[in-house]
């Protein structure tokens, strides 16, 4: 039960430390302590974790503590977790109403907001269906009408917009030129992937194979219901991947914050996996995985010093 508060704490402490003291650091942690209450309050409802837990919410606040490039947010960058968490949420908390339409319609309209920030993030749509029809089983007429009426509401909202300003022409030859890109750029070749962020993120993506590994061994003792939410979050899990990675292979020093912008949604998305790995793994094994992890987190919250020896 003092998980959530001590790692809070080191969380508030870290930010402090390593963040830049402006008015959008603040706004990014009191950002990320919101969303931690949010995914606390998700998983307590859904019951992600089937014994008493808070690990999801605080895994996912110490790994945004320990991630310093995060801590200078931009506004773009914080609107992109929420609306990632309104998504995922959304979509996680259709199979625990009676009518998933309205939660359905949400997560669309979360991801055509999405889409319009970051057009590459409309891959997560193929997914989303997928994950509707298969694990949640709650694909019908209704369900699709809520989903087409959700997506196109930020783009009918947005075309009212500059429609009433008389520059709609112009606006929408912008946005198709921002759009194509986002989709040739998976085909496009890049950079070495060994980049300092790339680095950074490597001792997440380790553990999060481990969770993966132990959930398909262990799912049959999770209840059908939580074993099929797990399963979005597999379907999402490696499409943000690779978005991030893409993202972070195009990272610069000066453009931070652009670079790395979908590295909080992956680690959200993350996080009850490894809350799960964490909660349920015994042996040996996993008390040597526990102890890593704990060092890795230590080594990720000195990378800025790190960083500086090495340009210096």
């Amino acid at each position: 039960m003092a998980m959530l508060p001590v790692s809070i704490v080191i969380a508030v402490v870290l930010w402090l430390w390593q963040a830049p003291q402006t008015l959008e650091s603040v706004a990014g942690l009191a950002c990320v302590l919101i969303l931690t209450l949010a995914l606390r309050w998700l998983s307590n409802t859904l019951q992600l974790i089937r014994v008493r837990s808070w690990a999801v919410s605080s895994i996912f606040v110490v790994l945004m503590a320990v991630c310093a490039p995060l801590h200078d947010w931009s506004v773009e960058v914080m609107g992109i977790t929420t609306l990632y968490m309104m998504h995922v949420g959304g979509l996680l908390f259709s199979t625990h109403v009676r009518r998933p339409q309205l939660a359905v319609f949400i997560s669309s309209v979360a991801l055509g907001c999405l889409t319009m920030v970051l057009p590459q993030t409309v891959w997560l749509l193929p997914f989303s269906v997928m994950a509707m029809a298969m694990p949640l089983r709650i694909f019908s007429a209704r369900v699709l009408a809520a989903l087409l009426l959700g997506l196109l509401l930020p783009y009918e909202v947005w075309a009212a917009w500059y429609l009433v300003q008389g520059i709609l022409v112009e606006a929408f030859t912008t946005l198709v030129n921002g759009v194509i890109p986002s989709f040739t750029s998976l085909l496009t070749p890049h950079p070495s992937l060994l980049t300092p962020y790339s680095l950074l993120l490597t001792p997440i993506l380790l553990f999060s194979l481990f969770s993966l590994v132990h959930f398909m061994r262990t799912s049959l003792d999770d209840k059908i219901a939580t074993r099929m939410r797990y399963i979005v979050l597999l379907l999402q899990w490696p499409v943000l991947l690779v978005l991030v990675v893409l993202q972070v292979t195009e990272s610069s020093t000066a453009n931070v914050q652009c670079s790395m912008s979908l590295a909080p949604a992956w680690i959200l998305c993350c996080s009850p996996l490894l809350a799960r790995y964490f909660v349920f793994s015994r042996g040996w094994q996993a008390g040597l995985a526990f102890w890593l992890f704990l060092l890795s987190l230590v080594a990720m919250s000195l990378y800025p010093l790190f960083l500086n020896l090495l340009i210096f």
